[in-house]
C-alpha cells in the first residue's frame, strides 16, 4: 500500500564540525511545516537522536534501524538535509537502503554542501532523484506531489536539480520567499524535546542554572555582505529578508510557555543586520516579561552603532555571541575579505560587551588566504593576544564553489598538490572546520608556516580561556568546566 507521507531525515553530526552537540533541525523544521500547511503528512527523523539511543552506534548498525523505521513508516519521499560534506556519505547509504527496500519512493537531497555540488551529487549518485538549491520549501512541495501521484510537472520551480533522459538539469535558483512572515511556524511540535536534552556541565552558565533544551530558531533569510569567501548569498539570497519583531517573539513565547523553553539558539547568518528590528525584538521581549536566555552563535556585526543593540540583548539575556574579525590585517579583512571593519571599531565593540560579564565572546578568525603573509598573520596573532575575548574559533580559508574566492583559486591554480577539485563533492574533509587541512597555497607562504601559524593562534585559546574562567569565579563565584579537560 502506498503511503502520501512525507520522510524527512536529519544526518547526524559529521566528524569534522563546529560542536559535539547537537540541536533541533531548523531547516527541517521549517520544511515541515511548509509541507504540513500544504496537505502533507510529514514525519522527521533525526539520526542524531537514534544514534544517541543506541549508545553511539557506528553507521551500519545506524543504517539498519533506519531500515526498520522505513518500512513501519513506508513514505512516499524521502528527503536528506546535507549541512558538510561530512554528512553525504552517510546521506547516500540512507537512501540506497530507501531505494533497495522501497524501490517506488522518490528521494531528495538539500542542504548548503548540495547547493554548492548539486551537479556533481546527482552526476554521480544514482540512488538520489532530485537535489534543491537554496531555501527549499516551493523545490520539496513540487518533489512531494510528484512522489504522491507520480505525474511530472509541466516546468519544475527553480532551485530543482533533476535528471532528465540522463542528463542532469539544473533549474538556476532565482526567486525567493520574499515575506518569510507568512511562512507557517517551523514543525516543533513534530519532535520530542527530551530527546535534545545535553549533558551541559562544560557549556557557558554564568547563572549556574538548568539551561535545559537549547532550542535554535532561524529569524531571518538572505545576505547583502560581500564577503569573498562565503557561499550564503549564492544559496540563500542576497536580499534580506527578517521575520518581524512581532513573529520572533510570537515563537519564542510559544516555546517558552508550551515546552519550558529557556535558552534560545539564534542560527540567522546575519540575525544582527537590521539593528533596529534586534531592538524591537529585545523591546517585546521585555514587554512580555519572557524570562530567557539567548546564544548568537554565529555573531554580530562589528558596528559603532550596534551599541544600543548590544545593551538591549544584553537585558534580555544574551549570554554568549561571537564577532567575526577573520584577519587582524587592515587590508586582508577589508581589501580582500570585504569586510569594511576598522581596527578601532573591533576594539570599541568588545569594550561594550566587555561591560556585561555574564557574555561569553567569541571570536572568528581565517587563516591562509591568498595574500596572507608572514605581516598578515603577525598582525592576526597580535589582535587576538590584546583583545579581550573568552575564545577563538580558527578557520582555515576554504573555496567553496560560487565565491569569488574559488574563482581566483582554480584561476590562479593556488591549489596545494595533490587536492582533487572533482573529488571536493564527496570529500568529507573539506570543510573550513577541518584545521589539520589546507586547501590554498598562499602566494607568499609554504605549508610550514601555515602550520606553524595555526599552532601559534590555537595557542592564544588555554589563555584566553584561563581569563575567563577567572572572571567567572571572581564575578559569579562559578567554576566553569568549558574546555577545562583540554587546558589542563
Amino acid at each position: 500500500m502506498k503511503s502520501s507521507k512525507i520522510l524527512l531525515v536529519n544526518i547526524s553530526l559529521a566528524e569534522q564540525s563546529t560542536t559535539s552537540f547537537f540541536v533541533m533541525p531548523p531547516a527541517i523544521l521549517v520544511l515541515a511545516a511548509y509541507l504540513r500547511e500544504n496537505g502533507m503528512s510529514v514525519d522527521v527523523l533525526d539520526l542524531n537522536v537514534l544514534k544517541r539511543e543506541h549508545n553511539d552506534c557506528n553507521n551500519k548498525t545506524l543504517i539498519s534501524l533506519f531500515e526498520k523505521y522505513l518500512i513501519e513508516t513506508n513514505p512516499s519521499l524521502v528527503g536528506c538535509s546535507v549541512m558538510v560534506a561530512g554528512q553525504l556519505e552517510l546521506a547516500r547509504e540512507i537512501l540506497k537502503s530507501t531505494k533497495k527496500l522501497l524501490p517506488h519512493v522518490v528521494t531528495i537531497i538539500g542542504g548548503a554542501h548540495v547547493s554548492q555540488f548539486s551537479r556533481e551529487i546527482l552526476n554521480n549518485c544514482l540512488e538520489i532523484d532530485f537535489a534543491t538549491l537554496g531555501e527549499g520549501e516551493t523545490q520539496l512541495l513540487s518533489c512531494a506531489n510528484f512522489a504522491n501521484n507520480k505525474v511530472m510537472p509541466l516546468s519544475w520551480p527553480d532551485g530543482v536539480v533533476y535528471r532528465k533522459n540522463g542528463e542532469v538539469i539544473i533549474t538556476p535558483k532565482k526567486a525567493y520567499i520574499e515575506n518569510i512572515n507568512k511562512l507557517p511556524v517551523p514543525a516543533y511540535d513534530i519532535l520530542d524535546f527530551k530527546d535534545y536534552l545535553h549533558n551541559t556541565s562544560t557549556w557557558h552558565n554564568p547563572y549556574n542554572i538548568n539551561l535545559g533544551v537549547r532550542v535554535p530558531i532561524i529569524t531571518s533569510r538572505g545576505c547583502p555582505n560581500l564577503c569573498n569567501f562565503c557561499s550564503v548569498s549564492k544559496s540563500m539570497g542576497k536580499h534580506y529578508r527578517p521575520l518581524s519583531a512581532n513573529k520572533v517573539v510570537d515563537i519564542i513565547q510559544m516555546l517558552h510557555e508550551k515546552y519550558n523553553v529557556i535558552y534560545f539558539a539564534i542560527f540567522d547568518a546575519n540575525f544582527a543586520q537590521d539593528i533596529r528590528r534586534v531592538i524591537d525584538i529585545c523591546n517585546e521581549i521585555s514587554k512580555r516579561k519572557l524570562k530567557i536566555y539567548i546564544d548568537l552563535p554565529t555573531g554580530m556585526p562589528i558596528n559603532v552603532g550596534a551599541k544600543e543593540m548590544i545593551e538591549a540583548l544584553a537585558d534580555v539575556g544574551l549570554i554568549r555571541t561571537c564577532i567575526s574579525i577573520e584577519s587582524g590585517d587592515t587590508y586582508i579583512r577589508n581589501n580582500i575579505m570585504r569586510k569594511n571593519v576598522k581596527e578601532d571599531e573591533i576594539h570599541e565593540i568588545v569594550t561594550v560587551i566587555r561591560r556585561f560579564p555574564q557574555i561569553f565572546l567569541l571570536t572568528d578568525f581565517v587563516l591562509g588566504m591568498p595574500e596572507d603573509t608572514i605581516e598578515s598573520l603577525n598582525a592576526s596573532c597580535e589582535l587576538i593576544s590584546c583583545i579581550d575575548v573568552d575564545d577563538i574559533e580558527l578557520s582555515i580559508a576554504t573555496p567553496y564553489p560560487g565565491t569569488s574566492l574559488y574563482e581566483q583559486c582554480k584561476k590562479k591554480n593556488l591549489f596545494f598538490k595533490g587536492i582533487d577539485l572533482s573529488s571536493f563533492w564527496m570529500t568529507s574533509a573539506y570543510t573550513h572546520a577541518n584545521i589539520n587541512n589546507f586547501f590554498i597555497k598562499p602566494y607568499s607562504l609554504d605549508l610550514d608556516t601555515l602550520k606553524k601559524y595555526r599552532d601559534l593562534i590555537l595557542s592564544f585559546r588555554k589563555y584566553k580561556n584561563q581569563s575567563y574562567y577567572s572572571r567567572m569565579k571572581t564575578i559569579f563565584n562559578v567554576t566553569s568546566n568549558y574546555r577545562r579537560k583540554i587546558n589542563e
